[in-house]
């Protein structure tokens, strides 16, 4: 059985993008000037988001109880990757750590999404052509229903709809 030891990883120092952290979409939205606020920016000071008119969460998969507030009480929020805000983590910045909570199967079997989110997505995640991408209305915005990844490199019209 897991303990203690493997549900908790340290939180990188320098962020490099992969594909499983949407380095594409980042990079691309870096290109295009957007702003960037990182997940322990949001943990540390949830108010953080208040500054801004939207909030575009990218494949933001293990995020606290704070950010996951916070960001589900901004009011206008686009939500780019299926599969965003699934598991509940705890950090500890003492540490620099995050442990899973809650999700993916833990504590128990029956626990999928952490925060048993009436808007989770994740059966679109491995939607990777993205041919027929739709934003999807939430009670606090938009959710795309695909991976939008590999799209983004050549879709204008996505892009627009995303700066929409």
């Amino acid at each position: 059985m897991c303990d203690y030891k493997c549900l908790t990883v340290n939180i990188p120092a320098k962020i490099i993008p992969i594909y499983q952290a949407s380095a594409r979409a980042t990079i691309i939205l870096h290109l295009l000037h957007y702003d960037f606020v990182t997940d322990v920016n949001v943990d540390k000071n949830p108010k953080i988001l208040e500054k801004y008119k939207k909030v575009i969460v990218l494949h933001n998969e293990y995020v606290t109880q704070r950010e996951f507030d916070a960001i589900t009480n901004h009011p206008n929020v686009l939500y780019l990757y299926p599969n965003s805000m699934y598991a509940k983590v705890q950090a500890n910045y003492d540490n620099n750590t995050i442990t899973l909570i809650r999700g993916h199967g833990y504590p128990d079997s029956s626990a999928d999404n952490g925060f048993d989110w009436k808007f989770d997505n994740s059966q679109y995640e491995y939607n990777i052509q993205c041919n027929n991408w739709q934003f999807q209305s939430v009670d606090n915005g938009k959710m795309l229903n695909c991976w939008p990844s590999f799209r983004m490199e050549y879709d204008r019209s996505l892009l627009f709809a995303i700066s929409q």
